[in-house]
């Protein structure tokens, strides 16, 4: 009898191992789940883009592709991303359409951006989610979204004033993605992926 009860509790004690091990391996497979990639985003890892450990944050370094230039006065643009997406916002000179900062503002927060330099600026951004990077080989990094990405471009123009001016200018802009309709305090248009590239 006492062999009988050893037994029992040797065949309940595996099939408690065993239940503990097949409950373990389905967590394993929703972790699996939870890394699976869009066809998207297969098709750019096949051509060399990768997913950065993390996403970059606030202004990004001139591996990107983006010289930053600096005033002498303390001009900025505070910008608040609502829900929604994050966002990737050029600054670009109009007078010679050369971008002088390049930033990356997470869903939800937000951002300063000083020293503005003086003159006349319009923005481009990117909105989306799942953002990826592919390294070019000569020391800059290309980055972009890959999930529900648009691109625009302000028709505002804002005016941080002449050069030598002393009055110090600044700009709240809100961003803001609500069941995929766009929700900012200044106009914009639509452009093509290339147009943001440039």
């Amino acid at each position: 009898m006492k062999q009988i009860s050893n037994f029992v509790i040797l065949v309940l004690l595996f099939l408690s191992i065993l239940e503990t091990g097949c409950s373990n391996s389905s967590t394993s497979t929703k972790k699996q789940d939870a890394t699976r990639f869009s066809k998207n985003q297969e098709d750019l890892m096949g051509k060399g883009w990768y997913i950065p450990k993390s996403a970059p944050v606030g202004e990004l370094s001139s591996k990107y592709g983006v010289k930053s230039k600096f005033g002498q006065q303390d001009n900025y643009f505070d910008i608040e991303i609502g829900d929604g997406c994050d966002v990737a916002i050029k600054i670009v000179n109009q007078t010679n359409d050369q971008c002088i900062r390049y930033v990356f503002i997470p869903a939800n927060t937000t951002a300063n951006i000083q020293m503005i330099p003086q003159g006349q600026y319009y923005l481009k951004l990117a909105y989306g989610k799942d953002w990826m990077e592919y390294d070019n080989g000569d020391g800059t990094i290309d980055g972009k979204f890959t999930s529900n990405v648009s691109y625009d471009k302000s028709v505002d123009v804002f005016d941080f004033g002449k050069k030598n001016s002393s009055s110090v200018i600044n700009y709240v802009l809100q961003i803001n993605i609500k069941e995929s309709l766009l929700q900012n305090n200044f106009q914009t248009v639509s452009i093509s992926e290339s147009e943001f590239r440039k």
